[in-house]
């Protein structure tokens, strides 16, 4: 709108004025300096909005620091605060499995003494041992106790031979053996049923006092019952066929054969607990001369030994005595046959070791050792 028709409409004077500003400002002469002046301005607002945003940045960095330090003590804190309910946790568990092993152990403890108030008070003493290994046709038909050996000098063994035979038994099947004589006395207030696996009673008199002794009486399983301070002599054989005596010396082995025997001691009125000895009897009496083609030469006086290890049957974890207060004896088998297996799985894994560490340690055929 012209300035001469703003003023002929008599506009109020304060927009008069600002009308002849303006007019003076974009005149032609001043509109350059105008417009450099409004730049300036625009560009001193600009920075002054700037560095305004750039103090709220600062600000609000310096706020977020703030929060970053905050927030990172307090996962300080709280990793401080894990680690402590994990150690807590960890000695937890560590003290309930000492606790549960303390307990397992006591619970073991306390079979085994109730078990041994209940075990068979049977005393087991091998009192002699012939001098000479004995040879027989047919150990069978000698008495029992067997008579004291007397062949005192070699005998030459052949295979198909029926040198020396009363039924014409070849020799290969001959029987060879070492005797040795025991006393068993039950010392305990109870009668005792005895099983046995290669041992022999007999009647006779005790070595030391001179007392008559008679053989254990006969339940109708065949089972010997010896009475409270009653004592009873055995004797124990340790016998293999000759045929089996040369396949021991055919094998090479430098250890003695080993004949075990047994004795299982149980409580009158119950099968158990259970415990018995082992007999074990070691030695060979035989020799055999390849160089002579002789089947085998029989040595009476061959050294031999008998040891007695005495065993007792204990629950070794706490799930076996549940089993067995139980009383099914289904359950307490099949344990008993995986404990068995997983037995005969560790002996085998440890022999085997054994057996490399023999072979890495024996020379090499190459060697030249």
């Amino acid at each position: 709108m012209p300035l001469e028709v703003a003023q002929a409409i008599a506009l109020p004077d304060e927009v008069a004025n600002i009308a002849r500003l303006a007019k003076s400002l974009f005149s032609k002469e001043t509109v350059p300096t105008t417009l450099a002046a409004i730049a300036v301005v625009v560009s001193v607002w600009a920075a002054f909005i700037s560095r305004k945003s750039m103090k709220a940045s600062e600000r609000s960095a310096a706020a977020a620091e703030i929060q970053a330090g905050h927030a990172a003590s307090q996962a300080e804190a709280a990793e401080i605060q894990a680690r402590a309910a994990m150690d807590q946790a960890n000695s937890a568990s560590s003290e309930a499995g000492t606790a549960h092993h303390q307990t397992e152990i006591s619970a073991l403890e306390a079979a085994r003494q109730r078990i041994d108030a209940r075990m068979p008070r049977v005393m087991t003493v091998i009192f002699k041992k012939e001098d000479l290994a004995g040879l027989s046709e047919n150990l069978g038909d000698l008495p029992i106790p067997l008579p004291a050996p007397t062949q005192g000098k070699r005998v030459r063994l052949d295979h198909w031979s029926t040198d020396g035979s009363v039924n014409d038994t070849p020799h290969w099947a001959w029987d060879a053996y070492f005797v040795s004589h025991g006393l068993l006395h039950n010392y305990g207030n109870e009668p005792v049923r005895v099983v046995r696996n290669g041992v022999q009673f007999y009647a006779g008199v005790h070595p030391a006092t001179g007392e008559e002794l008679r053989e254990p009486m006969t339940d109708h399983h065949g089972v010997r019952i010896l009475h409270p301070g009653q004592t009873t002599l055995f004797q124990v054989v340790a016998s293999k066929q000759v045929d089996d005596w040369v396949n021991v010396l055919k094998s090479g082995e430098k250890e003695q054969e080993v004949c075990e025997a047994y004795l299982w001691f149980y409580p009158a009125d119950s099968e158990e607990p259970e415990c018995g000895v082992k007999l074990v009897t070691s030695g060979l009496p035989l020799e055999r001369h390849s160089s002579d083609e002789v089947y085998a030469i029989f040595k009476p006086g061959s050294y031999f030994d008998l040891n007695i290890t005495h065993i007792r049957k204990y629950p070794d974890s706490t799930q076996e005595i549940l089993l067995r207060l139980k009383g099914d004896q289904e359950d307490v088998a099949w344990f008993m046959i995986k404990k068995e297996q997983d037995r005969a799985i560790r002996d085998y894994v440890r022999n085997r070791a054994r057996d490399e560490v023999v072979d890495e340690d024996s020379p090499s055929p190459m060697s030249g050792d």
